[in-house]
């Protein structure tokens, strides 16, 4: 191939790059970073799992980026009263903030253990562990919002109350959750790809299937999210 027919081929193979990637122009930065860019797991983070493409019924997409908050994290979010009533809150790290700020949009996890209150019956004491749950999520999203830096739609999602095993320790089943809406198809069901999400990776995460089959507002045919 002579040098002139060489240079003429390198500049057919970029025009075709460019052009099919022209699309790319019009993309936000925002569009481009959920594409290419997942950031760092956070220090308070334990378990980071990225889930792409997860179909609702339609067949309509959405990525998702569920975040597992480690024991120490998750203990002083939620081992204190302060997640119901009182002002103390915990201080996200910068990493944190940044990954919440990368969103489209976050759901905050509300749970709680098997626990019910002394002399409560089992359905009086459910009703009032479900409540404290949505609390928890609404709590959790009062914290998130606090640290983001432009207006991303937070949701609140209630799982209730966790099933009786008998165990006597019970805070593993207050596991604070935050979910990550990456990228998703104009007019996607989120409640079904979220359900989708979860129950794909439920070997690989056993929190999922707990979420999905062990709590009194997950196991449904959809999900209770708090107003």
């Amino acid at each position: 191939m002579s040098m002139a027919a060489g240079r003429f081929a390198r500049f057919g193979a970029i025009a075709a790059w460019v052009i099919a990637g022209g699309w790319m122009v019009g993309a936000t930065a925002g569009e481009l970073r959920t594409l290419w860019l997942v950031l760092p797991t956070p220090p308070e983070v334990a378990q980071d799992f990225t889930v792409r493409d997860a179909a609702d019924e339609q067949g309509r997409r959405t990525s998702f980026r569920i975040l597992l908050f480690s024991d120490e994290f998750r203990w002083r979010m939620n081992s204190f009263d302060e997640v119901e009533h009182g002002a103390a809150r915990p201080r996200f790290t910068e990493e944190m903030k940044a990954v919440l700020n990368s969103a489209r949009e976050i759901i905050c996890v509300g749970a709680s253990s098997e626990e019910i209150p002394a002399g409560a019956t089992f359905a009086d004491g459910r009703q009032r562990e479900e409540r404290r749950a949505a609390l928890r999520a609404e709590k959790i999203a009062v914290w998130v919002r606090e640290v983001l830096q432009r207006p991303i739609p937070v949701r609140k999602l209630n799982v209730g109350h966790h099933a009786p095993t008998g165990g006597d320790d019970t805070s593993d089943q207050r596991r604070v959750v935050i979910i990550l809406v990456l990228d998703q198809d104009e007019g996607a069901d989120i409640d079904q790809a979220l359900r989708a999400a979860m129950a794909g990776e439920s070997v690989r995460a056993p929190i999922f299937e707990a979420l999905l089959t062990r709590y009194s507002l997950g196991s449904g045919s959809s999900f209770t999210w708090v107003p």
